[in-house]
């Protein structure tokens, strides 16, 4: 049975499939944090139950994980996969802690990287049903997150800190309105910056969200400080000319 489930993934995923075939050790290690015995059986149920046909390349690579362009029965889907390995647990515990949509669930060391993916996963839902332009959230399963691909065939929609220079005044006022929304769903990103903003049909969406917490949540007035005050520099840049408490009127909080 081993054997056919790992031949299985080895046909369908084609970034391992490459790294089991890389002759240099170094380029054999890329993915050796991703694709460890869990998150490949994590994969396998996925793939099984039709949710991906197969996932093809990287997109990106970030602290906790990577992103993959995958394809499934309706087009391109983005999955996220969560490090098993390489887990900050008192970084994560931060956001998890006080947060009651989670408190039902036991936390540990072995089972926080999963229920980190599960918030990620209802902070996609909880913002997308507001409106708010994110990614629409597909499925959760274990440490892998899928979710809709925001680009075409050719590439991904590019961070806004990658052409932030060729970006007009007028995206200053889409994402303020971004910001409106996502209050207005009850929840503070925490982490919100050109990093964390795409660009796609000269529209923003808004990704990594595991992080954000509801509005009385213990870090809740501190994140959303950090979010006026990145989003300030951002608009700044964009040639808006706005002062923090500006922000903070625009956006409805006081």
């Amino acid at each position: 049975m081993k054997r056919q489930v790992d031949e299985y993934l080895y046909e369908k995923i084609v970034p391992y499939r490459e790294e089991r075939r890389e002759k240099d050790m170094d380029d054999r290690k890329a993915y050796g944090g991703v694709f460890d015995k869990r998150t490949l059986l994590a994969f396998y149920k996925l793939l099984k139950k039709g949710v991906i046909d197969i996932v093809e390349f990287p997109i990106s690579t970030g602290k906790e994980g990577d992103v993959f362009r995958a394809v499934g029965k309706e087009g391109f889907l983005a999955v996220k996969v969560y490090r098993m390995t390489t887990i900050n647990y008192k970084g994560l515990s931060r956001f998890i802690d006080g947060d009651d949509r989670f408190a039902h669930i036991h936390k540990t060391k072995d089972t926080v990287i999963l229920i980190w993916a599960r918030k990620e996963f209802r902070n996609l839902s909880d913002y997308y049903k507001k409106g708010v332009n994110v990614p629409k959230p597909m499925a959760v399963w274990k440490n892998i997150l899928v979710m809709d691909y925001i680009g075409d065939e050719v590439m991904p929609a590019p961070l806004l800190k990658d052409v932030i220079q060729d970006t007009p005044r007028e995206f200053a006022f889409l994402l303020i309105e971004e910001m409106r929304k996502m209050l207005k769903a009850k929840l503070i990103h925490g982490d919100l910056s050109e990093y964390n903003i795409l660009v796609w049909d000269e529209k923003p969406y808004i990704i990594d969200v595991a992080q954000a917490v509801p509005l009385d949540h213990p870090l809740a007035d501190d994140l959303l400080l950090r979010d006026v005050r990145n989003m300030v520099r951002v608009l700044n840049k964009l040639g808006l000319g706005i002062r923090e408490k500006e922000l903070m009127k625009e956006i409805e909080v006081i």
